[in-house]
Formats: C-alpha cells, sequence, structure tokens
C-alpha cells in the first residue's frame, strides 16, 4: 500500500439488476458527480473522531488500527504507526492519519503515449497539527487523482463516483525536461461527526463477494491485494482513463496494445483494486421515505410510494406490500388500494449486510397536486398585475374533489374555482406561487410574468 501524505487543508437510471446476492450493480448512467450522502456517528470519546462512519448502503466502518506487523502495514489495513509517548495517538491507536475506508487503483500502460496512474479514494482522520493533538481532529474524504503522461492532450479520468477531465499542454517543465505527475490533483471535503454528510467518495467500495477470495471475515478488503469491486452508485466499479491530442478529436493511443482488451487504444480500463475497512457492528437499515401519494377517479385509488435505501435492501409498505428498486438505492411501489388510507406504515430490512430493520415509518398520504399554469399580466403605469393559477388534485373522484388554494403574497389565500384562480390589482409578485390541497397535497412553479 502506497503511503499517503496527510492533508494540507482541507437521470433517471437506466435500469439496474442484481445478479445474484452481493453481485455487482449493473452499469446504469453515470453523471460527473455521483456520490452519495453517508452519516458520520457520534463521537468517540476516546479518539475524539466519529465512531462509525455509515454509507448510503448501510456499511458501517470504524477506524482501522488491525495490521500485521503492529505498525500500519496491511494486512488488513494501512495507518500511520502510534507516536510514541504522545497520549492522543496512543488513545486513537494511530499516529498522524488513520482510515475508516480506503482504496486505489494504480495501473501503466506501454507505448510513445503510454500512462502511469495512481487513483486513491479515502474517509481519513487525520490532525490540522504536525503530531497528534487532541482538539486538531481532522476528518475528510478524499479522492486523488495522479497521471503520468507521455503526450500532452485531454484526459478524462472516470472513476466509480463520477469523472474528471485534464488538460495537459504540454509534458516539459519551463526547462525543457520531462516532468512527471503531469495530472495531479487531490480534492478533500470535511465532514464532522453527528449527521448526515456528502463528500467525494461514497458509497464505500468493498470487494465483490462474487470473485474469490473473499474479504477476511469482519472487513471490506485486506488492504493489500488488488481485488474486483462492487459500490459504485452507478456500476461503475473500476478506473478507465481515455484520451484525444488537444484538438479534443484525434485519439491519443495511451494503450497502443490494448493491454486492457477493450478493443480502444485509447483508453484503458482498470478493475483492479486495494482496498481497506473494518465493519462496525451493523445498526440499522438505512430508509428515507421521499413521497407518498394517491390518485383516484372512483372509490378505488393507487398508492404511488417513493423511498431510497440500500440496493440490497426489501422495502415494504402496509398497505401496499413490496417496493421494487432500480438498483441505484431508488425504490418504487404502485399499489391499489379499495379506500385510501390516512397513513402507510413503511419500513426496510437489509439481510444481505447484516442491518437491523429500519423503524417504521408512518408517512401521511395526500393527493398530489399539479400546477399546470402559474403567470402574471402586469399592465402600465400605474403598475398592477394579474396573477392566474390552474392547478388539478390527483384526485378526481366524483363528489369528493379537495378544496385547492393559492397562497398570495400578503399571506392571505383564496381558493380555485374548476381548477382556477385570479387575483387582480397586485404591485408586488412572488418569484413561484403554491397550490395547496384539503387533502394534503401541496405544490409550487416558478411565476412566468408578461410585461413586466
Amino acid at each position: 500500500m502506497t503511503m499517503h501524505p496527510r492533508p494540507l487543508a482541507l437521470a433517471l437510471a437506466v435500469a439496474a439488476t442484481l445478479a445474484g446476492p452481493g453481485a455487482a450493480l449493473a452499469q446504469t448512467l453515470c453523471r460527473p458527480d455521483n456520490t452519495t450522502p453517508f452519516t458520520a456517528g457520534a463521537v468517540n470519546p476516546q479518539t475524539g473522531f466519529a465512531y462509525q462512519v455509515v454509507d448510503s448502503e448501510g456499511v458501517a466502518l470504524v477506524i482501522c488500527t488491525d495490521s500485521v506487523d503492529g505498525q500500519g502495514n496491511p494486512p488488513p489495513c494501512f495507518f500511520d504507526p502510534v507516536v510514541a509517548g504522545n497520549a492522543q495517538s496512543i488513545a486513537s491507536g494511530f499516529g498522524g492519519e488513520g482510515f475508516w475506508f480506503l482504496a486505489e487503483n494504480a495501473f501503466a500502460t506501454t507505448g510513445a503515449a503510454a500512462v502511469g496512474a495512481v487513483v486513491v479514494m479515502a474517509t481519513e482522520a487525520a490532525y490540522l497539527t504536525e503530531v497528534p493533538a487532541a482538539g486538531q481532529q481532522f476528518s475528510f474524504t478524499r479522492l486523488r487523482v495522479r497521471v503520468d503522461v507521455a503526450q500532452p492532450g485531454i484526459y478524462t479520468v472516470q472513476h466509480p463516483w463520477g469523472q474528471r477531465t485534464y488538460t495537459v499542454a504540454s509534458v516539459l517543465d519551463d526547462r525543457g525536461r520531462p516532468q512527471g505527475r503531469n495530472i495531479n490533483e487531490t480534492i478533500d471535503v470535511e465532514f464532522t461527526p453527528n449527521g448526515s454528510r456528502t463528500g467525494i467518495v461514497g458509497p464505500w467500495l468493498r470487494w465483490d463477494p462474487a470473485v474469490a477470495p473473499a474479504a477476511p471475515l469482519g472487513y471490506i478488503g485486506d488492504g493489500a491485494t488488488p481485488h474486483a469491486v462492487i459500490g459504485s452508485p452507478c456500476g461503475r466499479n473500476f478506473v478507465r482513463i481515455s484520451a484525444t491530442a488537444l484538438d479534443g478529436t484525434t485519439p491519443l493511443a495511451i494503450d497502443a496494445n490494448d493491454q486492457d482488451g477493450d478493443g480502444s487504444t485509447s483508453s484503458f480500463v482498470s478493475r483492479q483494486f486495494t482496498v481497506q475497512g473494518k465493519l462496525a457492528p451493523q445498526g440499522l437499515t438505512p430508509l428515507t421515505v421521499t413521497g407518498a401519494t394517491y390518485a383516484r377517479t372512483t372509490g378505488a385509488a393507487t398508492l404511488s410510494l417513493f423511498a431510497t435505501a440500500p440496493t440490497t435492501a426489501v422495502v415494504s409498505a402496509t398497505p401496499g406490500g413490496t417496493f421494487r428498486g432500480d438498483g441505484t438505492g431508488r425504490h418504487f411501489l404502485a399499489a391499489d388500494v379499495s379506500a385510501v388510507p390516512a397513513t402507510v406504515a413503511i419500513s426496510a430490512t437489509n439481510a444481505a449486510q447484516g442491518n437491523a430493520p429500519s423503524p417504521v415509518q408512518h408517512v401521511p398520504v395526500t393527493d398530489l397536486v399539479t400546477i399546470t399554469s402559474a403567470q402574471a399580466q402586469c399592465s402600465a403605469a400605474p403598475r398592477t398585475c394579474t396573477l392566474s393559477v390552474t392547478a388539478t388534485s390527483s384526485d378526481q373522484a366524483p363528489g369528493s374533489l379537495p378544496t385547492l388554494t393559492l397562497a398570495l403574497p400578503d399571506g392571505a389565500s383564496t381558493a380555485l374555482v374548476n381548477g382556477a384562480a385570479s387575483v387582480s390589482g397586485l404591485t408586488v409578485l412572488p418569484a413561484a406561487v403554491s397550490v395547496r390541497s384539503s387533502a394534503g397535497g401541496t405544490a409550487s412553479k416558478p411565476l412566468t410574468v408578461i410585461n413586466p
């Protein structure tokens, strides 16, 4: 494992499936940034760092201070060795830096336009001071990209959570000598304990259980052996570099001999990562309910329920049944019911990660309000405006149509009649209008102003 310097300071997806228990996600549509939030746990009073970090898949990690030689060398984990006589270091079990999660992908190609790359991905515990000191704890996620290139060009680096593009105008220094690390970028995103956080990496990569050997019991990898992984939120469990000349179109043969066998000489894919991380005692299955609405035209109704949970989770609702997942952490259920319930009870289990069931969430069910138009027509001086809004409810059952109400800029409100409302004599307009339904639904829409 390469030792790393301390920090300076800081769509709807294409359908994805699981090929089997623990199988890698099918690759979906990847955006430039696909990181998902993680939860930093409470402060461990012994170390001053978060006790654990839990990703959106429910994988909980503690800082790993286990090593084959007791000096911070893997397997199973890399960390700076304890500083003798330093109370903070002794209490934490490591020196200047330790890791909840650390992964590395390194490779080199051959030829006139060859590249050599190291991509480091981490969730790290360190200090703002040169030596460990209480009160100086600094936690962050890291993405480091270092690439030696042989030819000027435009290089795109795709990694499990997104991609970065770099322009290398010259491979020589100001004295005409070849220089290394032509691409050298480190992004550190600080986080603090106790809450949901978003970093530059996440979910954590872990050894693919479908590929032998299995990770050591209690760990997500052994910290030393290159291995196939899972964990990318869009199925990109690899690092790929592709390149063109500076004109942006002419391919650069960075893989002249097609070492990776992908059929392209202007790109190289590496699927082997070293990974380390120590599993914490597993907690509750993460579950966020993002929507619960109904629609009906008669007495019967259809529930539409939305949630986010680990890709391996089973999400269920009463009434309703079991959700379907898309392989990226989003789960959906459409269920017919004879009557609209006031609430639905939604919960999740995640046996694949050993999580306990989530607490049951009793979520109010509302209609879905859709604002079809929102505009204001203004007159000349003295300038006044007429606000016109139309909206509908997903509840269209005869005899039980909800009342829709438009909120006005002065704090008052007016009911929509036959789905429309018009208010004149306004001198001040809102940037957006809001409509509320007596069945609980709400909606907002930016206002279009004519003749402002």
